[in-house]
């Protein structure tokens, strides 16, 4: 199920790139019976990816009405839409300070700065869903406020409903461990505390029931391959390219320009030093465990194939730094594998 969930997270990437959410009008944002629109990729088409139903449209900021002639009363309404007071006055006012809301949204999920995430005047519910969407699978993807207070206080802290989002995300994070990815933990924990009365929730109900995402297979299934309908999202590709050139510019303030070889023979990044050689392989990874299963087949072919004698050692890069989980994960591996590799984390401007 995992698998799907990330190819669903794909396909909303390749949909809605950064690019695309730069230049959305307000129709592309929201509108009625539209199944593309941003909002509609947000809170239905990528449901499974944490379900933030169970209010009115307005959580969007701005939402056009199904039957204009019914102007709710709390709000400011033109002939077409309907929009929080804080917004703005006019309909273009308003989807101008949302659109640059959601713009600040994925930028600082992009770059993990997500506390900043939490004096954005968007609805939690709804920035929360587009910030894990953009984070790269670093946030956990459960958004009812409720919820996320029984976890936090599952864990230790006296949460309540002034407690930061991203302080109680920050510690599902801390306490995720490295055997299961976000989405395996994200049914753990919603199983566990999804519905303050009921041992099962509903939602893991969700999870079992979903039809799978469909995909294009050949008849004779064991002599051609299976075609996957999305690559991994440019989003993904583009957070590689960043951290290897964060990586690229690390290294040749402290070691020279001379010294840092780029892309040979495959290899992310080499430094070339005189009595040793370090490869460094760079892994968009959320996770430093994940990073390092990633890539530990890669960074030992590297040494296989270099014919320079000089000692070898091996970095695995990634964008965060370890969690207690994933440090005891790269222990027990170079405990039990013998495998001389070390990790860092590289932040992003």
């Amino acid at each position: 199920m995992s698998t799907d969930l990330k190819e669903l997270l794909d396909q909303f990437l390749n949909r809605w790139t950064v690019s695309n959410v730069q230049k959305m009008k307000l129709d592309q944002y929201v509108g009625v019976k539209d199944k593309d629109t941003f909002c509609q990729w947000i809170e239905t088409r990528t449901r499974l990816l944490g379900s933030i139903k169970g209010m009115t449209s307005i959580k969007f900021g701005i939402y056009k009405r199904k039957n204009p002639s019914k102007k709710p009363k709390k709000f400011f309404n033109d002939s077409e839409y309907s929009w929080s007071s804080n917004h703005g006055t006019n309909r273009k006012a308003a989807f101008k300070k949302i659109h640059n809301e959601i713009l600040e949204v994925i930028r600082f999920s992009e770059r993990g700065e997500f506390d900043k995430i939490d004096e954005i005047d968007l609805l939690s519910l709804f920035k929360w869903k587009v910030a894990f969407l953009y984070s790269n699978e670093r946030l956990i993807p459960i958004y009812k406020h409720d919820v996320l207070i029984r976890i936090a206080q599952h864990f230790g802290l006296a949460a309540t409903k002034k407690t930061p989002i991203s302080q109680i995300q920050n510690l599902m994070i801390s306490n995720k461990p490295a055997k299961l990815d976000v989405y395996e933990f994200m049914r753990k924990l919603y199983d566990q505390f999804g519905q303050k009365n009921s041992k099962k929730s509903a939602y893991s109900g969700n999870f079992r029931k979903a039809k799978r995402i469909k995909r294009k297979a050949t008849a004779s299934r064991n002599t051609k391959p299976q075609v996957r309908t999305v690559t991994r999202s440019y989003v993904a590709v583009q957070r590689h390219n960043k951290l290897q050139e964060a990586l690229r510019k690390l290294l040749i303030a402290e070691h020279g320009k001379d010294s840092v070889v780029v892309e040979e023979n495959y290899v992310d990044l080499k430094l070339v030093k005189p009595n040793h050689i370090v490869f460094y392989e760079v892994k968009s990874c959320a996770f430093a465990s994940d990073c390092v299963k990633e890539a530990l087949g890669q960074i030992l072919q590297y040494s296989l194939n270099d014919t320079d004698v000089r000692p070898k050692k091996h970095v695995i890069v990634g964008q965060y730094p370890a969690t207690e989980e994933d440090e005891k994960y790269i222990k027990y591996v170079q405990k039990n594998l013998r495998v001389n590799f070390g990790y860092m984390n590289v932040d992003l401007d």
